[in-house]
């Protein structure tokens, strides 16, 4: 039995939590609002339902950041990327050196923002490691119901510093098995988030259903057309990566890695990786598809690539396109490079940044 805390309450965050219960783990469930530990109070647990199924006991449950990570031999984060500013922020005041945690998934820079914060406190930070993609596809059905569509095979991992990730994946083998594998670095891992790459195009060139309300699965919307649009902003993310030095996997290789799925057109394979889980379009502006993907995928993507002189045609087109849509200034609220230390620096210094989490900023 190991002890595990999960920080975040929602449909990834009760079914990492409702999993661990059914496989003996002691559990602790964090979120800042009592509210949302209501339904699953009510019923005396979680229920899950798909790749896994059972009704689970309550987990621990707690508003209090330090009573659920203390003493916890790995913290999960799974909450909203706009949370991961304040969550950094605190959790440097309170992980211990030898404790794990695991932004699951991550945005582009977490782990990052996370070892600044250590720096500036001036503590000892933990193992920080991160991922592209949550390894549960999931969504909430009801009140604490959570449909796990599927555990995905595998997902990359990456840590700062750069050379624990084995540390990592062999801890974290003893919750969730092999399916976590080694990621080269948190700046690959973090650049291989395909989530604004798959949801962000058919949200917005559909955007009458999505302000109709009309709740169509999302893999419906991505026409041959839509797909090729996914793939262009696909290609400006790797030409990101390449001119970044590193190397990540395109969106289509993540199908592959992730579902199985390798053949068939563009749109073909969408529908083969997310026809199962058939989950619906926003059903509003505020949905995260916009809020959480733009400001906290494209947004530093962009940020990034105009710092070291690279054009991004169609993912600025989108986060202006979508500003107008939700009436947001998503460059003014999305995370930066200023944002994460990085401003000023080339290529090769923001490399070493997401290698080791050191950064002139920090260290001065």
């Amino acid at each position: 039995m190991g002890s595990i805390a999960i920080v975040g309450a929602g449909n990834v965050g009760q079914a990492i939590a409702g999993h661990m219960v059914l496989l003996g783990h002691n559990v602790r469930l964090f979120s800042r609002w009592e509210s949302d530990f209501e339904s699953i109070i009510t019923n005396d647990g979680i229920d899950l339902s798909g790749d896994v199924e059972g009704h689970t006991e309550k987990p621990l449950l707690t508003t209090d950041l330090s009573e659920a990570i203390r003493g916890a031999d790995t913290v999960i984060v799974a909450a909203p990327a706009f949370a991961h500013a304040y969550l950094s922020e605190q959790l440097a005041q309170l992980l211990e050196p030898e404790q794990l945690v695991v932004f699951q998934p991550s945005v582009l820079g977490s782990a990052v923002e996370l070892a600044r914060h250590f720096a500036l406190a001036e503590r000892t930070p933990c193992l920080i490691a991160e991922t592209a993609t949550s390894l549960y596809t999931c969504r909430l059905r009801g009140p604490a119901q959570v449909y796990i569509g599927a555990i995905k095979n595998a997902v990359h991992l990456a840590t700062i510093p750069h050379t624990a990730s084995q540390d990592a994946l062999d801890r974290l083998s003893h919750y969730f098995g092999e399916r976590y594998v080694p990621g080269t670095d948190t700046l690959s891992v973090g650049l291989a988030n395909c989530n604004a790459i798959y949801h962000v195009p058919p949200a917005v060139l559909n955007i009458k259903t999505v302000e109709d309300g009309l709740g169509l699965p999302l893999h419906t919307l991505v026409t041959p057309r839509v797909a090729e649009v996914i793939n262009a902003l696909d290609q400006e993310r790797l030409a990101l990566a390449e001119a970044l030095g590193v190397q990540t996997i395109s969106f289509w290789d993540f199908l592959e890695s992730a579902y199985g799925v390798t053949e068939g057109s563009y749109a073909e394979r969408v529908v083969q990786s997310y026809g199962r889980q058939a989950f619906p379009e926003p059903d509003s502006l505020t949905h995260r598809y916009f809020t959480e993907d733009i400001p906290f995928g494209l947004v530093i993507w962009s940020s990034l690539a105009k710092q070291i002189g690279l054009s991004l045609p169609v993912t600025d087109s989108f986060i202006n396109l979508s500003g107008i849509i939700c009436g947001t200034d998503f460059e003014a609220e999305g995370r930066t490079a200023d944002i994460l230390g990085l401003q000023g620096l080339d290529a090769a210094a923001i490399k070493a940044a997401f290698l080791n989490g050191v950064t002139p900023l920090v260290t001065a």
